[in-house]
């Protein structure tokens, strides 16, 4: 039930179809998880899939070369593939870079080294597919450092997508591969990708994930609770993520009477462990939140961006666009619905009936307390 069986299945079917593909996850939602999870499952099927994580980065040459000790780490000696690489290198630079391909980054172009690795992955003769993990983060470093450069690269990367159309991609991350990509003006180069947006746990996954033998045997106090009970521990939380179900679980103390040799947690249990992430020694729980903004915000946008988040925090029902609008003067109207939707992208805020507010009530309870007043 909870095991993204269907998420996986769908993103399979749509790398078997050819498709390359976005997939945006807010933090903690479990998406890494998914794809390594999405890469066994493809693996059975005989599939080549190399998964790189390029949070971190912000050139070139360190993306090649992670890339190709992810693709040495899957083909052999014996697979064609130094074979291969050597004859072209060769032939780019006339040797002197040794036996081992990486040795040859920064004497050729990354772009074109980019090139010998997918012409190797195509004549390995399996079917084959790249998972980059946090590509925004990559997208926004690089373009800080140097943004025509930045432009260049991803713009042949989306060509060399196109001329090795048997190997597939999937990129994810945890901000806003869209909004970054605008900002810099690289939209052009992901715009042949289809967006698969892997969303939280609706309720009844987030009950199957809570009850699972194997997540309960990972708290503190096992224990059982009603449908009615979760329910209003969910509508709290508001973001039904893997992550921070598994923080309250694990505070969880239950009071109440045995079920099958395991207590019972009442609401009140529920409440009470909610509150005791609250406290100030467990602020680095929630920590993510704060150097996500402030890392990967232009020093404009974060200053904004804090102060729409301390005026969002003081309310459960959070503010229409215009009334906070005005708490925002002399923002113009424009920079606020900027914010909002990097905010939104990004997982913190949602919203639902016109209304602006944090999507977890349990983080608008830690923002408020510890980060609405600090600037």
């Amino acid at each position: 039930m909870h095991g993204r069986k269907s998420e996986r299945g769908t993103l399979k079917r749509k790398l078997i179809s050819g498709q390359n593909i976005h997939m945006p996850a807010p933090r903690r939602i479990g998406k890494t998880w998914t794809i390594n999870r999405l890469a066994e499952d493809m693996r059975k099927e005989d599939w080549l899939i190399v998964e790189v994580d390029v949070q971190g980065m912000s050139a070139p040459e360190k993306f090649a070369r992670r890339l190709c000790q992810r693709i040495q780490g899957q083909l052999s000696k014996a697979s064609g593939l130094h074979a291969a690489l050597k004859s072209r290198l060769d032939a780019l630079i006339e040797g002197n870079w040794g036996d081992n391909p990486i040795n040859a980054i920064g004497k050729v172009d990354p772009v074109a080294f980019l090139d010998l690795l997918l012409d190797a992955l195509e004549k390995d003769g399996r079917q084959s597919a790249i998972f980059v993990d946090e590509i925004a983060y990559f997208v926004l470093g690089f373009a800080e450092r140097n943004n025509d450069d930045a432009k260049d690269f991803f713009y042949e990367l989306r060509n060399l997508q196109a001329n090795y159309s048997k190997v597939r991609w999937l990129f994810t991350g945890s901000i806003g591969l869209n909004v970054v990509a605008e900002r810099f003006g690289l939209g052009g180069a992901f715009v042949d990708l289809d967006t698969f947006i892997l969303e939280p746990f609706n309720e009844i996954e987030a009950r199957s994930f809570l009850r699972d033998p194997a997540t309960q045997n990972a708290f503190n106090h096992p224990f059982v609770s009603s449908d009615e009970d979760l329910d209003v521990l969910f509508e709290e939380l508001g973001w039904l993520a893997p992550y921070y179900l598994k923080l309250v679980g694990n505070e969880v103390r239950p009071s109440g009477a045995a079920r099958d040799g395991t207590l019972t947690a009442t609401r009140d249990d529920l409440q009470a462990a909610m509150q005791k992430l609250l406290e100030p020694t467990r602020k680095s729980e929630f920590a993510v939140w704060r150097e996500h903004i402030d890392k990967n915000l232009p020093k404009t946008d974060r200053i904004l961006a804090r102060k729409v988040l301390g005026h969002l925090s003081a309310s459960t029902d959070g503010e229409v666009a215009s009334t906070l609008q005005s708490a925002m003067v002399p923002e113009t109207q424009r920079a606020v619905r900027d914010i909002l939707d990097i905010l939104q992208s990004d997982g913190l805020v949602q919203c639902a009936e016109d209304r602006y507010r944090f999507r977890s009530g349990l983080i608008r309870r830690y923002w408020q307390q510890y980060e609405a007043d600090r600037q």
